[in-house]
């Protein structure tokens, strides 16, 4: 079943090689059918009935604060408590830092659904939490690079079920609505070093993202060549956010790009730059950026919540025990919803009788 399932000069150069890969993208748009499992060749062997799911998301902004209302609320809801964005970036072996092997990323799942976490979307952190069930925990689970490993397609066209996508969608398979397929790629737009962007088979890379999207997971970027942009220039860091941008949106048309992660972690000199900006003719928006660390993030509704600076949790065995087994141990800190997205409840609220 697993193996089935700068600067003028730089800049200018930069700027041709952004033409020529939207020139390929350009064909690609072309030569690859829409991503649908009838049509597109991606097939995904499972042994057991894939549920219907929800694609469609509520929205709670995180301007908006719900006012509480009189009534019952749900026995322990906490939506002031931290919240897990987990960071993983290949799936494969052997273990390491920056490696989670298969058999230990279904672990992760199973002990997260065992312990009553339930995922979302890294943007739907940064909204507000709206589409969490009562009595959940939301987690967010994050992949940078765009590594072949995250997802991988066999020669028969089938999704392997040891990349972290095959992985996620069989988990859904396994427990239908109570997990839903959701996780967030922040793709690279260009190749980097080792990495082949956009997940490592460049004939795919249309598929591949129209695929997450329809599936109800989030793609947002790592920027085009993993620059860190705390030492980079601000004409580079308009240029790295605006194309990386657009290169995936041409891949999902209609799709839109919410959300980034900055490479290493590195933050430019004013965060300015992660709101809005333009490149030439590419502007762009987004409305978070994922840290490179920093442990569990603070409730949206938290006044010390930066949704340009949400804070992970790198995935690695000594960590991510840790912070589960703290979680187990102290309960009463973790968000837990209240199931209502038009009120927020935490514990003082309601020894307030509020």
């Amino acid at each position: 079943m697993r193996t089935r399932l700068g600067l003028a000069a730089v800049f200018l150069v930069s700027g041709l090689a952004v033409i020529g890969l939207v020139m390929i993208i350009g064909f690609m748009l072309i030569e690859v059918k829409p991503v649908r499992p009838s049509a597109h060749g991606i097939v995904f062997a499972t042994m057991t009935p894939r549920p219907q799911v929800s694609l469609n998301e509520g929205q709670r902004s995180r301007e908006f604060v719900p006012t509480p209302i009189p009534g019952s609320y749900f026995a322990g809801a906490n939506e002031l408590g931290k919240i897990m964005v987990l960071e993983y970036h290949r799936i494969g072996y052997p273990e390491d830092r920056y490696q989670r092997t298969p058999d230990n990323f279904r672990s992760d799942l199973q002990r997260l659904y065992q312990g009553g976490y339930y995922p979302v979307n890294f943007i739907d952190l940064i909204q507000g939490l709206s589409h969490v069930p009562a009595g959940k925990k939301p987690v967010v689970l994050t992949f940078d690079d765009s590594d072949i490993s995250q997802f991988r397609l066999l020669p028969d066209n089938n999704i392997d079920a040891d990349s972290a996508v095959g992985i996620i969608l069989n988990f859904h398979y396994e427990y239908g609505d109570d997990w839903p397929p959701r996780a967030t790629f922040f793709v690279l737009g260009n190749d980097t070093g080792n990495h082949s962007a956009i997940f490592g088979q460049p004939d795919w890379a249309k598929a591949k993202i129209q695929y997450l999207v329809d599936q109800g997971m989030e793609v947002g970027s790592h920027t085009v060549n993993h620059t860190d942009l705390s030492v980079a220039t601000a004409e580079r860091i308009e240029w790295e956010l605006a194309v990386s941008q657009y290169v995936i949106e041409q891949l999902a048309p209609g799709y839109k790009v919410q959300t980034l992660a900055a490479p290493y972690g590195g933050f430019p000199y004013t965060l300015a730059f992660f709101k809005a900006g333009r490149w030439g003719e590419f502007s762009y928006t987004y409305t978070g950026n994922a840290a490179a660390w920093g442990g569990p993030t603070v409730s949206p509704f938290d006044p010390a919540f930066e949704p340009y600076r949400v804070s992970r949790l790198e995935v690695t065995e000594i960590w991510i025990d840790h912070w589960l087994t703290y979680f187990e141990q102290n309960p009463h800190e973790y968000y837990i919803s209240d199931g209502d997205p038009h009120r927020l409840t935490h514990p003082q609220q309601i020894a307030a009788g509020e």
